[in-house]
């Protein structure tokens, strides 16, 4: 017989999205569904003191978003980060800093592939300040109103068709970018591809900070203030609403049981709402059968060296011709000041179709050839890394392609009981997910008002 218990809200799944509802509702009799053993998604570090290791999301917001107010809120830690976000390593030199315009000038390249990275440059550049216009938010406006006008802007053609055609070199400098979003330049729309360059180039307008001690220490946080209201290893089954809430079905110790709720929401990725909540109108099943996600291979280096290296000052760079395409300096967050301690933490990962290649590869061959192309760029690491971690992420984060923005209107049309929540509504993850975590629990707020 299943077990049946009741409770005033449901949140299923335990990322950052549904932690977010489930902070703002923690006043409430709420009760939070987790499949896997781990509370946290991908956010996800492991401490190494005064260092950690990070295997997923990273880079956030300042304190005027909704990822600010929920660090404030958790009592978390956040830094800015002093380092350069937009680092480029080529053809043996690592350029970083200064105007990027200035960066064709600078990289190792034959003067065809100068001209056309000018001209591609140009082109970009302007696209970038038009996406600035266009993504501000409006006296008035509903963030779900921006999100549905951003992810509406050059959604029409690839990022590669607003580039065109390009060198290897000049195409591997950009591929290297857009990887970032799982997706291929031919995959993901030229208005997302811009505002990622956006975010890259324009530290007001982008993710400039990190969590202070790692990612994990804002769901660890939340789970502290949670306590037993989180269950883990509980995969949701079904979601069905009834005349008046909701039933959520799951499997907990082998045995199925039932959350009987007045609402409920699905913060679980796109394909795993889709398949669990019951009923949904065709247009928003369609809806979330059709949002992409694309896979990441990341690599983890705990360091010990004891004098300055060459990337100190940088936090990212784009890594073209490497088999990761990123190389993040997570101890960046930790040298405001000039200060440096000894030893470090990188993180670099293949994305998209570096991924791909990488997936069957035992995590042996993985690490070898990470440390490779790493020595290769910066000599200075041989006989300095202590440690390697490789962590996978089949469906890491979602990416708009062409004709995405048709798909909003119906996942964000209501759902009577059930409010969908997570970083495909939007183009700006970590904080997407909160905000929409967010704003679900207050619509359930509101509706549970008159039964308060």
């Amino acid at each position: 017989m299943t077990e049946r218990e009741r409770v005033q809200v449901v949140v299923v799944g335990g990322g950052i999205a549904g932690l977010s509802a489930a902070w703002e509702l923690r006043d409430r009799d709420v009760r939070l569904l987790e499949a896997t053993s781990r509370i946290g998604g991908r956010l996800m570090s492991e401490p190494r003191h005064p260092y950690w290791l990070n295997f997923g999301g990273h880079v956030i917001g300042g304190p005027e978003t909704e990822t600010g107010r929920l660090l404030q809120e958790t009592g978390v830690e956040s830094v800015e980060l002093p380092g350069v976000l937009s680092g480029l390593v080529l053809n043996g030199r690592l350029v970083a800093g200064g105007r990027v315009e200035t960066y064709p000038f600078r990289i190792p390249l034959a003067p065809r592939d100068r001209v056309a990275l000018v001209r591609a440059g140009v082109r970009l550049r302007l696209a970038v300040a038009e996406y600035g216009r266009v993504s501000r938010l409006r006296p008035g406006e509903s963030e779900s109103d921006r999100r549905a006008r951003v992810l509406a802007y050059r959604d029409d053609v690839t990022f590669s068709d607003f580039l065109g055609p390009l060198s290897t070199d000049v195409d591997e400098m950009f591929r290297a970018t857009i990887r970032r979003s799982s997706g291929e330049p031919e995959e993901v729309s030229a208005g997302y591809g811009i505002g990622y360059f956006q975010l890259v180039w324009d530290r007001s307008k982008g993710l400039a900070r990190n969590i202070l001690g790692g990612s994990s220490k804002l769901p660890e946080a939340i789970v502290r203030e949670l306590g037993e209201r989180i269950s883990t290893d509980s995969p949701a089954r079904r979601v069905a609403q009834t005349a008046d809430g909701v039933e959520v079905q799951f499997v907990k110790d082998g045995r199925e049981r039932t959350l009987v709720a007045k609402a409920a929401v699905v913060a679980a990725p796109a394909y795993e709402a889709g398949r669990i909540i019951s009923d949904l109108p065709d247009d928003v099943a369609e809806a979330l059968g059709r949002i992409s996600y694309g896979p990441y291979v990341v690599g983890s280096f705990l360091t010990g060296e004891t004098r300055a290296m060459p990337y100190d000052g940088v936090y990212a760079a784009a890594t073209p011709k490497a088999s990761f395409n990123m190389l993040f300096n997570m101890a960046n967050a930790l040298r405001r000041g000039g200060q440096r301690e000894p030893g470090g933490s990188l993180m670099v990962y293949a994305a998209a179709n570096l991924a791909r290649r990488l997936w069957d590869r035992p995590d042996t061959e993985v690490e070898q050839r990470f440390l490779a192309d790493l020595y290769e760029r910066f000599p200075e690491l041989r006989g300095a890394v202590r440690e390697v971690a490789i962590r996978r992420w089949e469906l890491g984060v979602p990416h708009p392609r062409p004709g995405r923005h048709r798909l909003q209107p119906a996942l964000e049309q209501p759902l009577r009981n059930v409010w969908l929540a997570g970083d495909y509504l939007g183009t700006t993850y970590i904080e997407t997910a909160i905000e929409t975590g967010a704003a679900a629990a207050r619509a359930v707020r509101r509706a549970l008002a008159p039964s308060q």
